[in-house]
Parts: structure tokens; sequence; C-alpha cells
């Protein structure tokens, strides 16, 4: 059986088992707001040189974040789309509890996951024993400095892009350049949905910073 786990929060990473071998790890060389586009050929290019297509694949787990508005919306809703039509199992799971595992957190200490909030700031989300421990948020940097935000050890995927910290902050992160998003294929990471409405709010992207809604202009008659 094939399985496979997807994440677009910064860049596209698949990675692909059958049965319980590994069989593909690789990133998609592309921006996150060009994913609709190249998204679905490179999948089926990848499933093809596999001996595969994407109905092979029954079950999909997918990180939801938090991360780029534009890629985690149209990963995710590709890979819905993709169950919808194959009938393979979907979920989700936060991109960030797969990048506290590279931190190596001892069981019980506090991950914290730092990215590039723009504008300054950075987002952080917090993870403990493999769950999210708060709702992620975005913060100026010398706010890492309140025991709110206190934890044992940090990591950032985004070493380049992210603000200056704190000094005793940068001076404990560990800096990786890409995620390693083996954590989100474990069968024990997170439980399967049992049907839509659960596969839904299992794969809500996580927006740290809602998305702006401006109220449509109202529509005049110009044959009037």
């Amino acid at each position: 059986m094939l399985k496979a786990a997807l994440d677009t929060s910064i860049t596209c990473n698949l990675l692909i088992y059958r049965d319980d071998e590994k069989v593909f790890q690789g990133t998609l060389d592309s921006q996150s707001r060009d994913n609709d586009r190249n998204l679905p050929p490179w999948l089926v290019e990848t499933l093809a040189s596999l001996g595969g297509t994407l109905n092979d694949v029954r079950q999909w787990t997918v990180g939801t974040g938090p991360g780029s508005f534009a890629g985690l919306r149209s990963g995710i809703a590709f890979i819905k789309g993709i169950c919808m039509a194959s009938g393979a199992q979907l979920r989700g799971v936060p991109s960030c509890v797969a990048t506290a595992q590279q931190a190596n957190p001892k069981p019980g200490q506090k991950t914290g996951v730092i990215m590039d909030g723009r504008c300054g700031q950075i987002l952080l989300a917090i993870v403990k024993d493999g769950r999210l421990h708060a709702d992620p948020v975005a913060l100026d940097p010398e706010d890492l400095l309140s025991t709110h935000y206190q934890c044992d050890v940090w990591i950032t995927p985004q070493p380049t892009l992210i603000p200056p910290l704190p000094e005793s902050v940068q001076d404990n992160l560990k800096k990786v350049d890409c995620i390693d998003i083996t954590p989100l294929i474990l069968d024990t990471m997170t439980p399967w949905p049992k049907d839509w409405s659960e596969i839904d709010k299992s794969c809500e992207p996580i927006y740290v910073r809602p998305p702006v809604f401006v109220k449509p202009i109202e529509l005049k008659n110009l044959l009037a």
C-alpha cells in the first residue's frame, strides 16, 4: 500500500512510503504562489516514476502550517480533491509538529518553532510532546523574552528570513534548511478522521493572521 505526506507550508515537501519502506522524499522547486499550477503535474510524474498513480495512494497526510497562506490553501485543497475521487484516507497534522521533532526535545520539553512573520515579526508555534501546546501567534522578536513564551529548545526552518532574535534565544536556536516531514506520516501521529466533517476540521490550515476580506463593490447597471 502506498501512503504519502505532503506539506506546503513553506515549500512543497513530499514523502511516499510503500508499506513500511520509504520510496520517495523530495521537494518541488517552486514558489508557494505557483503551487496550484506546478504541484499536480509534479505529483503525477513522481508517482509514475514509482510505477503508480494518484489513485494508488490510500492514505494522505497534509501539513496544516502555520506558513504560507497560498501554499497551504492550494496544497490541502488539491489533496482533498484527490481523496474525494479515490476514496483514500486523509488527515491533517500541524507542520510545526514535524519541525519541532528536528530539535530533538526530551519528553515534557517545550519546543519553540520560529518562522518568518514578515515586517520584522516572527510566527511562534510551541510544541510539547508532539502536540501544539498553544495557538501559534505573531510576535515581535523581543516578546520571546516573556515567561509566557518561554521554551526549553528553539528551532527555525527559515534561518535566513527571520529577523534578529534576543541573544538568549539566538544562542540556543537550531537552524534547519527545510522541514523533515517524516513524523507526519507516522500512524501514531494523530487518529484518522472517520468522516468528511472530521476531515475538514483536521485539514483546516493554521492561519496566524486571518485573511483580510474586502467587501465587494456594488455592481452598477450601466444600461440604466
